[in-house]
């Protein structure tokens, strides 16, 4: 496994969980973590293995987004220069979670600001424990949202409610969170702990490919036309037939036998 400082990275029982791990700094995430994130997809990627992603942050928060510290005021070149380097990192990494072949599960364990708030949107489904705190704080500090918040907040949210947190400043706690969609739900105590591991274990043990297909069609279907879409939902069909599960299940069905299990039970 690979040596990490910023970040750790293990895989149990089919589910990869990757942890920003700079409590000190609320896992705000530098260049030198974000290089190290995308070392870490690759290795999820080529792991045979892996059937689901948990991101998670060590200590009390989540991700407080990027580090703005260390850049100087009085340099604008070197300034412009060091956000535009940061943020393609960081870019590049929402572009690998939406197309990484495996749901992407964020349990956000504390604080989500910012670019914390845009890897919690990114994700495939989000849990949450009862000190979430959920923040856009993009205009607090001076710049521009972030953090594809322009391609996930509203399609999430609705477009009146992406346009209340961006431009109040509101902070969202756990429940207003679970209640404007941004996570599926939250969950108290030890129990988020324990439903983290369930549901991950849960996906992962999922038709992975199928759950792909549909991270694929989603993400595609919201510039796609009607026609577009159906007409790749029935390429993907095709391709679905040409795995064993669907053998499997369809000559389940074939039987009688019934296959509508649930695989994921968020209720616990």
């Amino acid at each position: 496994m690979a040596d990490f400082k910023c970040i750790a990275l293990e895989f149990k029982k089919g589910v990869a969980t990757l942890t920003f791990n700079r409590p000190e700094v609320r896992n705000s995430l530098n260049t030198e973590t974000l290089t190290e994130i995308h070392r870490a997809l690759g290795i999820v990627e080529d792991e045979r293995s892996a059937g689901a992603l948990v991101l998670t942050g060590a200590g009390e928060a989540f991700c407080a987004g990027v580090n703005l510290k260390g850049y100087s005021l009085d340099d604008r070149k070197s300034f412009r220069a060091g956000f535009r380097e940061v943020a393609m990192w960081w870019h590049q990494m929402l572009h690998r979670l939406a197309r990484l072949p495996m749901p992407v599960l964020a349990a956000v364990n504390g604080i989500a600001v910012g670019g914390g708030l845009g890897l919690t949107l990114v994700a495939d489904m989000a849990i949450c424990n009862e000190t979430a705190r959920f923040y856009a704080s993009w205009m607090s500090n001076g710049v521009a949202n972030d953090g594809g918040s322009s391609y996930t907040l509203a399609k999430i949210v609705g477009f009146r409610r992406a346009m209340e947190l961006m431009l109040t400043n509101r902070t969202l706690d756990a429940y207003e969170a679970e209640k404007w969609g941004i996570v599926n739900r939250v969950y108290e105590g030890e129990k988020f702990h324990e439903m983290t591991t369930r549901i991950a274990r849960q996906l992962a043990d999922g038709p992975t490919h199928l759950q792909a297909f549909v991270k694929e069609t989603f993400h595609d279907g919201w510039r796609r036309s009607l026609e577009e879409c159906t007409e790749h939902e029935c390429m993907n069909i095709l391709k679905s037939l040409d795995h064993p599960y669907a053998t499997e299940r369809l000559g389940a069905f074939e039987k009688g036998v019934r296959t509508n299990t649930l695989l994921v039970d968020l209720d616990g």
